[in-house]
Parts: C-alpha cells; sequence; structure tokens
C-alpha cells in the first residue's frame, strides 16, 4: 500500500493531545511510560531542529517503549508510509499506525485530516467517508471538511452516496452561499444520477446568484452542451463574451463550439476577434491560437489567413518572445527556415543570454542554407555566452560547412575544454565531431582514435557509431566490427536511410552484394520522396554487381544529376561500368 507523494510528513503542528490528554495517570504507571514521553518530546524538538533521523529514531524508541500511547504512532506512521512508497509492507505498518490513532482519538483534528487524505487518496473510498463523516459531525464549523466527505461520497458512486454529498454539498451552500464549485459538484452528481430536472434547477439557481458573471455563464454553457442543447450553450457563451469583453477563456469556449460543429467560418471569426482583442491576456490568445494553427497548418490554402492573424499578433506584441517562438515553430512546419531563423533573431533582442534561442537561430540559418549568416550568429553568441560549449560546437559545425576546418576544429577543442565532466552524451558528439573534420581533411588515423573516445564517452552515440563503421567501409578495414556498430544504429533506427545505406555500403565491401542490395533497396524506399546523391551511387554499385548494369547505370545517371561535378560517377555514366576510386 504505497502512499502517494503529495503526503506531507505532519511537524509540530501535532501536540502531545489525544492519546496521551486526559491521561495523567497512566504516566505514572512505571517507568517505562515515562521514559516514553519524555523520548516523544525529545524526538518533537529534533523535529523542530530538522534532524529527521534523530526525530525517526526517537519515535521508534517512544513507540517500543510505550505502544499504548498512538500519538508517537501517529506521526511514525506518517514516515513509514511516506518511507515506504516502495515497500508495501512498510507502508501497510504506518497505515494501520494512523488508523489506531484515529479510532482512539478521532477529535485530534490534524491527524485526521492526514489519515482522511490518505484513505482519499488511496482510493479507501468507505473509509474516507467514515473520516470525513465523523470529522464532520464533531467540527460542523469547518466547511472544507465537509467538502472532503461530499467528495469521497461521489467517489462511491452509488446512488445513495451521491444524493448524500448533494444534502452535504447544500449545508456548504447554506452556511457559505451559492459558488460556481459547490454548484458544479452538485451538477456532477445530478448527471451521474441522471436527474435533468435537478441539473437545470441548479443553473437557474448558479446564475440567479449573479447574472453578470462570465464564468457562471460559461459554465452554464458547458452544461447545455454536454446535454446536448447546443443552442442553450452558444447564448451563454455568447452572454460571457459580452460580460466580460476580455474574457479569454469566453471566445476559446465560442470558437471551439463552432469548431465542433463544423462551421469553420464561424470557427476563424471567433478566432480573429479573440487574437485581437487588445485586453486578452497573451498566453490565452497563444493558446487559441495554437489549436487553430495545429488544425490548418498542413493546408497551404490557409496560409494567408494564418499570416494575417500573425501580423496582427506581432502588430500588438513586437517584443513578445512567446509569439515569436510559435510564429518560427509555424514557419518550421511550413518548412520556411530563414524565416524561422528570423523570427528567432527577432525574439533575441529582448534577451541576449538566451541561450536556446542563439542555438535555434543558428542550426535554422543553416537549414536553409545559409552557413555565413550562421556563422555570424554563432561568433556574436559567443561574446554574450563565452563559455556556453554547444555555442562552440554549433559555431565549429558552421566553419565545417564552409569548408574552413582548421578553424572548425580550433572550436571543437575549446568546446571540448569548455563542456561538463558529467555532460557525456555532449563530450561525445564533440568528439565524434572532431574525429569527422580529421577524417575529412585527411588525418584519418586520428579520426578513428576520436571515434573511439565518442563511443567510450557514449557508447549509445548512433552518429559515432554510423560515421566511424562507415569511414572503416571506406578505408577497408575491421569490416566485421564495422558491420557489428552499423547494425547497431539500424536496429535503433530501422527507418533512417543515412544508417541503412552505411549498413549496404558494408555490405558491399565485404562482397556480399545480396545483402548490400536488400538494405540498399530499404534506404531508397524511405526516400523516395527526398533521393540522395550518395545513396543512388552506392545503389548503382550495388546493382552492377549483382549482375544488373542497366539499373546502375540509371542509379548512377540520376545520382550525376543531383551531383554534376562528380568526376567517377561521369566516369561511370559514361563507360557503363563500375570503377574503383
Amino acid at each position: 500500500m504505497a502512499l502517494v507523494a503529495t503526503i506531507a510528513l505532519p511537524g509540530t503542528t501535532f501536540g502531545k493531545g489525544g492519546g496521551k490528554k486526559g491521561q495523567k495517570e497512566s504516566w505514572a504507571a512505571g517507568a517505562d511510560k515515562r521514559k516514553a514521553d519524555y523520548i516523544y518530546m525529545e524526538a518533537m524538538r529534533q523535529n523542530a531542529l530538522d534532524n529527521d533521523d534523530g526525530f525517526f529514531e526517537l519515535l521508534r524508541r517512544s513507540r517500543d517503549l510505550d505502544s499504548t500511547d498512538t500519538q508517537p504512532g501517529v506521526t511514525l506512521g506518517y514516515f513509514y508510509m511516506a518511507l515506504g512508497q516502495e515497500d508495501t509492507v512498510l507502508a501497510s505498518q504506518g497505515y494501520d499506525m494512523m488508523r489506531r490513532h484515529f479510532n482512539a482519538c478521532p477529535s485530534d483534528y490534524y491527524s485526521s485530516i492526514f489519515y482522511g487524505m490518505v484513505n482519499s487518496q488511496l482510493g479507501n473510498t468507505a473509509e474516507a467517508i467514515r473520516v470525513w463523516g465523523m470529522m464532520a459531525d464533531s467540527f460542523p464549523d469547518k466547511p472544507d471538511i465537509a467538502l472532503k466527505l461530499a467528495q469521497a461520497l461521489q467517489q462511491s458512486a452509488d446512488s445513495a452516496s451521491l444524493r448524500r454529498s448533494v444534502e452535504v454539498l447544500n449545508g456548504i451552500e447554506r452556511a457559505e452561499g451559492v459558488d460556481l464549485g459547490l454548484t458544479s459538484a452538485k451538477i456532477r452528481a445530478f448527471m451521474a444520477l441522471r436527474d435533468t430536472a435537478s441539473t437545470y434547477r441548479e443553473l437557474d439557481n448558479l446564475l440567479a446568484s449573479s447574472k453578470a458573471n462570465a464564468p457562471n455563464n460559461l459554465y452554464a454553457g458547458d452544461v447545455f452542451m454536454v446535454l446536448g442543447n447546443p443552442d442553450s450553450a452558444i447564448s451563454y457563451y455568447n452572454r460571457a463574451c459580452d460580460i466580460d469583453p476580455t474574457n479569454g477563456m469566453a471566445y476559446y469556449k465560442r470558437a471551439e463550439f463552432y469548431r465542433e460543429r463544423g462551421d469553420s467560418l464561424g470557427f476563424d471569426r471567433e478566432v480573429f476577434q479573440a487574437v485581437k482583442q487588445d485586453g486578452l491576456d497573451i498566453d490565452v490568445k497563444l493558446e487559441i491560437f495554437t489549436s487553430y494553427i495545429r488544425q490548418l497548418y498542413a493546408d497551404s490554402l490557409q496560409q494567408p489567413r494564418i499570416q494575417s492573424l500573425f501580423d496582427a499578433l506581432l502588430l500588438q506584441n513586437p517584443h513578445e518572445p512567446k509569439v515569436r517562438d510559435l510564429y518560427t515553430s509555424y514557419l518550421v512546419a511550413t518548412e520556411d527556415y530563414k524565416g524561422a531563423a528570423e523570427q528567432q533573431e527577432y525574439a533575441l533582442d529582448g534577451d541576449l543570454s538566451n541561450a536556446d534561442r542563439w542555438r535555434s537561430a543558428i542550426s535554422l540559418y543553416g537549414r536553409a542554407g545559409d552557413f555565413p549568416k550562421a556563422l555570424q550568429l554563432g561568433e556574436q553568441s559567443l561574446k554574450y555566452l563565452p563559455d556556453d560549449a554547444t555555442l562552440m560546437f554549433y559555431t565549429s559545425t558552421t566553419l565545417s560547412q564552409l569548408d574552413r576546418d582548421g578553424e572548425a576544429l580550433d572550436y571543437l577543442k575549446k568546446a571540448l575544454a569548455a563542456v561538463s565532466e558529467q555532460d557525456r552524451p555532449l563530450q561525445s558528439t564533440i568528439l565524434c565531431s572532431i574525429g569527422d573534420v580529421l577524417y575529412k581533411t585527411g588525418r584519418k588515423d586520428s579520426a578513428f582514435v576520436y571515434y573511439d573516445r565518442a563511443l567510450e564517452a557514449d557508447p549509445e552515440n548512433l552518429l559515432a557509431l554510423n560515421n566511424c563503421a562507415y569511414f572503416m567501409a571506406e578505408e577497408g578495414i575491421e569490416l566485421d566490427k564495422a558491420e557489428r556498430m552499423s547494425a547497431i544504429c539500424v536496429r535503433q533506427q530501422p527507418d533512417n536511410d543515412t544508417a541503412i545505406d552505411t549498413y549496404a555500403w558494408i555490405f558491399f565491401k565485404q562482397k556480399k552484394y545480396v545483402k548490400a542490395k536488400e538494405m540498399i533497396d530499404r534506404a531508397l524506399v524511405i526516400e523516395a520522396d527526398d533521393p540522395q546523391s550518395d545513396v543512388l551511387h552506392h545503389a548503382g554499385d550495388i546493382y552492377y554487381m549483382n549482375g544488373d548494369p542497366e539499373a546502375a547505370v540509371e542509379f548512377w545517371e540520376e545520382a550525376l544529376k543531383l551531383d554534376p561535378d562528380n568526376k567517377l560517377l561521369k566516369k561511370k555514366v559514361k563507360n557503363k561500368t563500375h570503377y574503383y576510386e
């Protein structure tokens, strides 16, 4: 019986009442009882000093000396239940201690509160009802206790308990007045009982209590929607908007109403109206707008409508980074990477210390193919965050794309020196990139040393596994080891065309041409909509060695279209035969 983590241990609010109070005659019954009392008081002192270990041990000694006193037991019970989240036996012992104390001293307010909460959270509904019922009788001036009883009764879900919960809630309402929370709790019970007449009566009572209350009208609209009366629902949503034109939830409910009914024009109208409200909270606007974009962005015909909404939002909130971030996400989804990068630049204007936005902007300019701009941002970011290893890594990647490999290597070594020893994945990523640059610049032996170091730092670095395996295949060395490394990548990423292409190329180098063809065909299917020159080139070689020179030439021709300066491809296409480099 594990206790959920939200139950806190009681502190010094628990006095030495209950099991001790009124029993002074028992203290004199023996030395053990008196000693137990002294130890309990010392436990409370240690608790006040935040000495948890001492507190816990002293409680145990006090209870062992006098097992008839339930007060140390209930406090110890909380400890047992908190410590026993993974130990059902220990938690059960703690629960039994708490129950025993409640049965002995139900008027111990704070102990009983926690015992009731434990039962409610553990789903012990019958016991929760018993506890909250006894407490409600003992403390009739505590509406929170009565509300706990009503909640427990509704958890029971049988008709008698549901009707009793309504009676309890009515009692609170008579004392405290009409309240949306109380009304909604009663309506939940009436709906479970399928008592529509009582549901309508409660709604009327709520609305009569405060007609100019937007949340009450929104709730009424929700109830009418559940009851299948959309005409009444929209009238209450409209009333809520009229009462409070700045209430974002009112616009949201009204927009969702039209969306659920398939009224795209009404949905658009409400979204536009909500977004253009000057007084509406920006977070609410973004919530509405995000829902709108999620439904429409895939339709290219809707992009002008979405763009006009962004224009309105940006006009109202030109310096709000959240708007820029949402716009960035939308532009990425529509593959406008340069536009997305520009939005991240605007967002950075308000906080030049935001490393995530620097990384995002650099990466997006890279995806857009604007490597000079990406490099400019990388160098600029390090003026504000000079010790950020990730920004050094991003800058090095951009330099490598510009074939400035010496500078890229310098940044990578700086990043390696700056990265935390605990950040093994980033260490591994940097080491792998050093290996890539070294291989690219002809220092192949050193490259393999860095790949080994990358895999020591993070054996699950799939990029290091793949790159190392591919270059082993290119060099024709340790092909069995390369095959094992590549197999790991393919198992982990069975839809990754790059990993599968590597696997195919290793089989080709091993002269396992049938297996190579099986793998390259998988890669070709995956990237059918976005073919890559190197994969097509490999496919041509593999098909040629499988005895299909006509297909091989077709693959080489397609590869040459994508890589027109490749001399080896030109030679293969011209002579319609395979050549090794």
